[in-house]
């Protein structure tokens, strides 16, 4: 029965999760796009979020490898946080707003990064990418689903804000899965884990955090102003995508168990760039089709290079903070650069491809570049 239950919390944490985040970073976006707000300007709100976040994940994940609080416990204060805050939102001003997106980034690091290392714990040895990447595929799925909530709430925004608070209670009570977690597990990766962690891992991490940011509000309104489908129909596609990508998800995870990380993130390495030029493309039908392929390699990242730090790490929470670190620098910065390009060039084309989507083309090359580098450093015996 124990079991059952921590596996319905692997799938239903990261569901409503994923729906609430989402659902109230649309809120706040097109909330304060009707009152003027530029892009750039809304875009910081996320950048302050992932800044917090990516600060405050090692120092967590550090604390719970030395005991210094259960693990599940973190989880349950965290979304506690996020709770409380979510019913403020629309009672404050711009830069209220910004105070209360740098604060849920604290709460977000007690969350997620734990929540990995809770789900590596609870996972049989053999399945670890794949349940890893069910958890995020679930993630992906409440993501989806924000989308969705927001086209049906559009026309009555508090009782949205409200069924935020129910999902975050939920959410608190389901997190007493993992209070009986087994530690010893780690105790027996650290016995045969070796570490094989050098800089070409979290510069690639890095570089796919950049590069699934932009994925938010930037493509949310580059679909929306720039391809011109308007901010119903932008997020029913994102929705869409989203839903369709999960898919190619579920495979590179079965990819990674099977075949190993090498082929999954050789993978991933050229979808990026393949979407990337996708999206630039002045025409509805490939940029939807770019879409599609950008949440596959985005979110089929995070899963696989979560699992792959985990299975090759002594310190699996302090590790699994300093690579969440190195995936929220990216989301820092890549939604400030992408909102700057939206506000800059206003449709502006070259040929048949849109300027705007500049950002996403450069980061996917060098996401290219820097996967053959790690690949040559993991998987052909080259070390930093």
């Amino acid at each position: 029965m124990k079991k059952k239950f921590t596996y319905l919390s692997i799938i239903v944490i990261p569901l409503l999760g994923g729906a609430a985040a989402r659902l109230l970073r649309v809120i706040i976006a097109f909330a304060l796009r009707d009152l003027g707000i530029s892009v750039f300007e809304i875009t910081i709100l996320s950048s302050a979020y992932m800044l917090t976040r990516a600060l405050f994940s090692p120092i967590i994940g550090k604390f719970a490898d030395a005991g210094g609080a259960k693990r599940h416990i973190l989880v349950m204060i965290g979304f506690a946080g996020l709770l409380v805050d979510s019913q403020l939102y629309l009672h404050l001003p711009y830069f209220g707003i910004l105070a209360l997106r740098s604060l849920d980034g604290i709460f977000g690091a007690m969350v997620w990064p734990t929540m990995q290392a809770l789900v590596h714990f609870s996972s049989p040895g053999r399945m670890r990418a794949r349940i890893m990447s069910g958890y995020f595929v679930m993630g992906s799925v409440g993501m989806s689903a924000g989308y969705l909530l927001y086209s049906y709430f559009s026309g009555g925004v508090m009782r949205a804000i409200l069924l935020l608070a129910v999902i975050y209670s939920a959410e608190i009570l389901l997190a007493l899965a993992f209070r009986e977690t087994k530690e010893e597990r780690k105790k027996k990766k650290e016995d045969r884990a070796v570490e094989k962690f050098g800089i070409s891992l979290f510069t690639l991490t890095f570089f796919f955090g950049m590069y699934m940011s932009l994925g938010n509000e930037v493509l949310l309104f580059y679909l929306a102003e720039v391809i011109g489908v308007g901010k119903v129909d932008s997020t029913l596609i994102l929705f869409g995508a989203g839903i369709i990508a999960l898919i190619g998800s579920i495979l590179l995870g079965h990819a990674a168990d099977k075949k190993g990380f090498d082929l999954a993130l050789k993978t991933l390495g050229i979808l990026a760039p393949a979407s990337a030029i996708m999206l630039a493309v002045n025409s509805v039908p490939i940029v939807i089709a770019g879409t599609i392929l950008f949440f596959v390699a985005g979110r089929g990242f995070m899963p696989i290079s979560r699992s792959f730090t985990a299975s090759t790490s002594r310190n699996i929470g302090t590790s699994l903070g300093f690579v969440n670190l190195a995936s929220n620098l990216g989301s820092v910065i890549s939604p400030l650069i992408g909102g700057a390009i939206l506000d800059y060039t206003e449709g502006s084309q070259v040929i048949v491809f849109n300027l705007s989507a500049v950002s996403f083309v450069a980061v996917g090359i060098i996401i290219l570049a820097n996967t053959i580098w790690f690949q040559r450093q993991y998987f052909q015996g080259t070390r930093a």
